[in-house]
Formats: C-alpha cells, sequence, structure tokens
C-alpha cells in the first residue's frame, strides 16, 4: 500500500520541484535571449542590463501560476524563511493585490531587499523574467517616455504549457474557465499552506481560482 503522502513529500519524491525549477530557469534565459536577439534586429540594447534606476519592475502587480508558487515555497522553506510572519505578509499583501489594477499597484515586491535585490531571483516567476525593455530605465518610473518593452509571447506560452504538464503530474482537475493561477503572494502562500498537508490535491482544488473575469482585470489595457 502506496504511503500517504504531503505536498512536499509528493514533489521531493516525483522531483517535480527541480523539473519546475528547470523550467523556470529555461524560460527565463529564453525571454532574456529573445530580448537581446530582438534589440539586435531594431538596434536597440536591452537597458535593464545596465539598470541602476529604482526597480520599478519589481514593485509592479505580477499574476504567477501555482506551479511558479511550488518553486518559491520550496526555495523558502530550503532556506528557513517560511515563518508566520511571512505568511501573514503574504497574505496581506495578496488581499491588497487582488483588489488593485496593473495600473494602481505600484508597491515593492516583499521579496526585495534593502538594496533591492531579488531574494527568490534564481524561483522567481517566469512573468518576472519577461520584463525586459529598451527605453531608458528611468522612464519605467518617470514614465517621461514611451516604454519600449519586449513582448516575451513564445516564452509565456511555454510557461502555460509547463502549467498544464504540472497540473496533470499532480492530478488536479481543471474547472471550466478556471486555471491555477493567482497574484504572486497568493500562489506563493498556497503552496506553503498546502506544502505539509496529505489533502493537498483537495485543498488546492476548493481554493478560489480565478475566473476569465477575474484574469482580464489583470490584463493592461490595449493601446
Amino acid at each position: 500500500m502506496q504511503a500517504v503522502r504531503t505536498l512536499g513529500q509528493f514533489v521531493a519524491d516525483e522531483q517535480i520541484v527541480t523539473w519546475l525549477s528547470e523550467n523556470v530557469a529555461h524560460i527565463n534565459r529564453s525571454s532574456h535571449r529573445g530580448a537581446k536577439d530582438a534589440g539586435k534586429r531594431a538596434k536597440l540594447p536591452v537597458s535593464c542590463e545596465t539598470c541602476t534606476a529604482t526597480k520599478t519592475c519589481c514593485h509592479s502587480l505580477v499574476v504567477a501560476r501555482l506551479f511558479e508558487g511550488i518553486v518559491i515555497a520550496a526555495a523558502l522553506r530550503e532556506t528557513g524563511r517560511d515563518t508566520p510572519e511571512l505568511r501573514a505578509e503574504l497574505a496581506a499583501r495578496a488581499a491588497a493585490m487582488d483588489a488593485a489594477t496593473p495600473y494602481e499597484w505600484r508597491t515593492p515586491c516583499l521579496f526585495l531587499d534593502g538594496g533591492e535585490r531579488c531574494t527568490i531571483y534564481q524561483a522567481r516567476p517566469t512573468a518576472c523574467g519577461a520584463l525586459n525593455v529598451y527605453s531608458p530605465p528611468a522612464y519605467c518610473t518617470s514614465r517621461a517616455g514611451e516604454i519600449r518593452a519586449y513582448v516575451a509571447t513564445a516564452e509565456l506560452a511555454a510557461a502555460t504549457e509547463v502549467e498544464e504538464a504540472f497540473r496533470q503530474r499532480l492530478n488536479l482537475r481543471l474547472k471550466v474557465g478556471r486555471r491555477y493561477l493567482g497574484v504572486l503572494p497568493r500562489m506563493a502562500l498556497v503552496a506553503l499552506e498546502a506544502w505539509d498537508r496529505t489533502d493537498f490535491r483537495d485543498y488546492l482544488r476548493q481554493q478560489p481560482w480565478p475566473s476569465d473575469v477575474d484574469l482580464a482585470k489583470w490584463q493592461p489595457a490595449s493601446t
């Protein structure tokens, strides 16, 4: 008889965290390569490589997938950062971010340190890795000119493929019109809360996953 496993035990035994981490890292590298290649064709360097401005890119509303929350949760637990205080802050940030639109949210990510360095950089979501701009870095904050950004269409499509494969590996049923994603702090929190549960599949399925209407709210308006 197969032993009942927690989410943490399951993803460790099945090497799912390793598989996910490799995919996330690959997609993030592909986003940067894609930005550089597109920039070369347009004779525009990726200004993020020399950015010394305030990291406005890390003040953004980020929608992440559940599998990215799993990767972040694994990193937080491995480094001893899964604390009641962190979970409380994740919950507060998630509630505030859920109620905001991309244009209203201008708050430093709670994973930034005092020197504006990402403390989960190797585990950062693909939405973060896809952010590459060609315009002057100061424009991201001042909006003093047009922000020219790389559109990582292929890379984010690859992340959606990983999302589907992850759902199948965890045997998570998909509700019609729903996906296992949400704002970044909520995905990290849900993964942490599920980590030590043996009923993690039921717990994850019962979360109030966003509808197509919710997803549309998080999309920047077309210009």
